[in-house]
């Protein structure tokens, strides 16, 4: 019984106070940072107010006084102000290379629109200086492209030599133009491309001379296109009508091809059309054309026999 009195006397030990963990102790500076930043934060701000505050007050003050004094000085009360003063901006002064620095600045994107149609017009006029400007062309229309590619500088040679100075440029230039033409060409092209571009030729007056051959007539009609060379050149065995052959003469040679030319090649020239737009400027070039022609005619023709009428008995 004694035993159970002496423990019921026993005291009660306290309970130990827990440790806080080092997240809940990051969290507690954390937050006092937080609150000092905004106290801080805030007396900046009450200053900046103050500070703006008096800086008003001190305009105020100064607009009143100028205004006092602005009326004092259009009473006559006095002849000069200490207050109002007219302020006259120095004029900046600058040095020759600030001067230039300055105007590029300042006007780079017009120098530069500048600089871009000055290289185009200057393009331009190199362009129609140095480009060369033929005295006759020549279409050869056929469906031949190892013959153009093998014969076309030699046919402008051959022709050159009786093309006179026709633009005054001071040189003899013959260019030939080859636009291949047939059933076959039309049909694997759907009539477009080379096709348009042999109709658009025969709508301007620029290529005179024709080098065609029989494929190539159901295109280009020569019976109403071409020009009839018989008044003028009718005395030579290749001529007939508006075409003058060439597969019996020395051309092929000359120009080397040595394969022999088709009986229905020939060599024309197109007739002025009175109701095209730009007949002026394609007479010019048939005055230019047909002359050449003649004289390639009179060189490669063969004069046909004329039979003497038989003496009267």
């Amino acid at each position: 019984m004694e035993e159970k009195d002496k423990t019921q006397e026993q005291p009660e030990q306290p309970e130990k106070k827990r440790e806080k963990s080092l997240f809940e102790v990051a969290r507690e500076i954390e937050e006092q940072q937080r609150r000092e930043s905004l106290r801080l934060e805030a007396e900046a701000q009450e200053a900046a107010l103050r500070a703006e505050e008096e800086q008003r007050k001190v305009y105020e003050q100064k607009l009143r006084e100028e205004r006092i004094e602005l009326m004092r000085l259009k009473q006559g009360v006095i002849e000069e102000s200490e207050t109002i003063r007219e302020e006259k901006e120095e004029k900046k002064k600058y040095t020759i290379g600030q001067k230039i620095s300055n105007f590029f600045y300042h006007n780079k994107w017009w120098m530069g629109i500048g600089a871009f149609f000055a290289f185009v017009v200057g393009f331009l006029v190199y362009q129609t200086v140095t480009t060369v400007h033929p005295d006759v062309v020549v279409l050869l229309i056929s469906d031949n492209v190892v013959f153009d590619a093998r014969c076309s500088d030699r046919i402008s040679e051959v022709l050159e030599q009786y093309t006179e100075d026709g633009n005054g440029d001071g040189k003899i230039t013959v260019d030939v133009y080859y636009i291949p033409a047939s059933e076959q060409s039309a049909a694997q092209n759907g009539y477009s491309g080379d096709t348009t571009k042999l109709f658009a030729e025969f709508q301007v007056g620029d290529s005179l001379l024709v080098i065609s051959d029989a494929d190539a007539d159901k295109f280009i009609e020569p019976d109403k296109t071409l020009y009839d060379l018989t008044e003028d050149c009718g005395q030579y065995e290749q001529t007939e009508g508006f075409r003058f052959y060439l597969s019996d003469t020395k051309f092929a040679e000359d120009i080397g091809w040595d394969e022999g030319l088709d009986e229905d090649i020939y060599i024309g020239i197109r007739e002025v059309r009175e109701n095209l737009s730009l007949r002026d400027n394609m007479q010019e070039n048939f005055d230019i054309a047909y002359p050449a022609l003649r004289g390639f005619i009179a060189h490669y023709g063969t004069e046909a026999e004329t039979e003497e009428p038989a003496e009267a008995e």
